[in-house]
């Protein structure tokens, strides 16, 4: 069946790795397409006010699929902002929640707020956080004001996202009044959850070492490690694999980045950078975000932006395993450089699913008052990640395929079936 306003998606890893399962699973081109089309993208602008005059801000919310649970994923604010990047991550979104099977879907909002434009239009500096901060409360108290109901029928729960964090997520809560219609909420809101912040990070780290112990056969002590990207996700991924014994040669932010081939001290950096908010200025040599990719490691961690990985850098990266902390770091025809090179990949939908673990755990906890701590919570992401990778593992050997691959068939499946169970397909 032909969809009622023709739309022609550009080619993504997501779209292509999902009908590659459909075809092994001999799925019809409507089955797959049901799986692999968003079910609703709502096209929106908010009018906020700044400093007494009117600026619309224009957003996409897409609820990609929901056979599984509520629509589930973050709210982005940024400059690069589009729909065909929208729609892309509420699909892995739901690739990551079937894979890790728990009981959300996927979804995504995505606001295009052009930080440098707006702060230049109003004479104010690159790092006016505190400007930045009365846009972005603007901003999601009108798109809290628009889309409530969705909210507080949990049909969509919403996340933080780049852009946006736990004050953004209390302003949807004070809208709702209501602690499951959000997560990501700040330790003392109702429902927040301990280790919510460490979540994601920790997921990496653990299902890096997992994969190094059971595939490759090594202890992660051996292992030499650059990160690219030290925000929420990419500083909690070096604090556990510094802590776990790996020796990290290479970190990277924004403003620039830092190799020191005898180790770096990722407990002194952490204090550096609650100072001065950058890595740059650490004792090390300097080098820059590319740089860092191309550096000769045993494991790679993007943990920063999307598709840092294209045709180039999959030719020159010079490490052994490269591990997707961040979101779709990796394109498609850098993947197909990667698959023919030999070197191995721990999808997205796996490596960084420990955020959307710890959102079910925040969900769970806020309908029922179950109090958690942080330690349940860390064994509760462990043990998701754990058997995700092993069952992606599995189906890689029995198909013959790689493990991003697998992972994306291992969730295709799971969703498949639950659209069968409830007649959606």
């Amino acid at each position: 069946m032909q969809s009622i306003v023709p739309f022609q998606e550009p080619v993504t890893k997501s779209i292509a790795y999902v009908k590659d399962s459909c075809r092994r699973l001999g799925l019809t081109e409507e089955e797959t397409n049901a799986i692999c089309d968003p079910q609703e993208v709502r096209l929106f602008k908010l009018p906020c006010n700044v400093l007494g005059e009117t600026v619309i801000f224009p957003g996409i919310l897409c609820l990609h699929n929901n056979a599984r649970g509520p629509y589930k994923g973050g709210i982005r604010l940024d400059g690069s902002v589009d729909i065909y990047e929208t729609i892309e991550l509420a699909r892995v979104m739901t690739l990551k929640t079937a894979v890790t099977d728990i009981e959300f879907g996927g979804g995504k909002t995505g606001i295009r707020v052009d930080w440098p434009q707006v702060l230049a239009k109003y004479g104010k500096k690159s790092d006016d956080w505190a400007f930045m901060r009365v846009i972005a409360r603007s901003v999601i108290e009108k798109y809290a004001q628009l889309y409530g109901d969705l909210f507080s029928k949990h049909i969509y729960v919403p996340a933080p996202d780049m852009g946006t964090g736990p004050t953004e997520m209390a302003i949807i809560y004070n809208y709702t009044q209501d602690p499951a219609s959000v997560t990501g909420k700040a330790e003392g809101v109702a429902g927040w959850l301990p280790g919510r912040k460490e979540a994601t990070g920790l997921g990496v780290a653990w299902v890096t070492k997992l994969y190094v112990e059971e595939v490759l056969g090594k202890d992660i002590s051996q292992m030499t490690v650059a990160v690219q990207g030290f925000g929420n996700v990419g500083s909690h991924v070096a604090k556990y694999i510094y802590e776990m014994g790996a020796k990290i040669v290479g970190i990277s932010d924004v403003f620039g980045g830092l190799y020191d081939a005898k180790g770096i001290r990722v407990d002194q950096l952490l204090d550096h950078v609650a100072k001065k908010g950058t890595v740059v200025g650490f004792e090390a040599e300097s080098i820059s975000n590319d740089q860092l990719l191309r550096l000769p490691v045993d494991i790679l961690i993007p943990a920063a932006a999307g598709h840092v990985i294209g045709v180039d850098e999959a030719k020159e990266v010079q490490t052994k395993l490269i591990v997707e902390a961040a979101n779709v770091p990796i394109t498609l025809d850098g993947m197909e450089i990667l698959n023919s090179r030999g070197i191995p990949v721990i999808p997205d939908i796996i490596a960084n699913s420990g955020g959307v673990v710890a959102s079910m755990e925040e969900y769970s906890r806020s309908l029922t008052a179950m109090l958690r701590t942080k330690e349940d919570v860390f064994d509760v992401i462990r043990h998701k990640l754990e058997n995700s990778l092993r069952g992606a593992l599995a189906v890689a050997e029995e198909q013959k395929i790689d493990l991003c691959r697998a992972g994306v068939e291992l969730a295709v499946q799971r969703v498949y079936q639950s659209m069968k169970n409830r007649n959606q397909i």
